[in-house]
């Protein structure tokens, strides 16, 4: 599975990724809102796992943009809410998150996190069923 991690924190990107591919997970890495919401529109990922508070777009901006009513699929989000800054609950409430981790996940609850998500919704393909008679 493809996991887009974003946090401005150096280290907590280090661990995501050296932990998520233990795990057989393909890791991409973003600094920031901004380079976050960039490699989405190049490669969008299975899952995103975004820290809140985010720098550089925060991870309600980030959200915005992924979950507007223009979208044709909800992505698949994980928040953990851990670092420095504040977290503004109310904003991160209006958007369709999975789950939300409190402190700095170990690879069992990375893992656990991953594994009960659910399926992603298909998308459209524009073309009607066809029943075979």
């Amino acid at each position: 599975m493809h996991v887009l991690i974003a946090s401005s924190s150096a280290f907590r990107r280090d661990y995501y990724q050296k932990t998520l591919q233990a795990l057989g997970h393909e890791v991409s890495l973003a600094q920031g809102g901004v380079d976050c919401i960039e490699q989405v529109a190049s490669r969008r990922p299975d899952v995103l796992m975004l820290e809140a508070p985010l720098l550089w777009g925060g991870s309600d901006g980030v959200l915005d943009l992924l979950q507007g009513p223009q979208k044709e699929a909800p992505m698949r989000v994980i928040v953990i809410a851990i670092g420095s800054g504040h977290i503004d609950w109310f904003q991160l409430s209006r958007y369709r998150v999975e789950d939300v981790l409190f402190r700095l996940p170990n690879a069992h609850e990375l893992q656990r996190s991953i594994q009960n998500l659910p399926r992603p919704p298909a998308l459209p393909t524009g073309m009607p069923a066809v029943n075979p008679a």
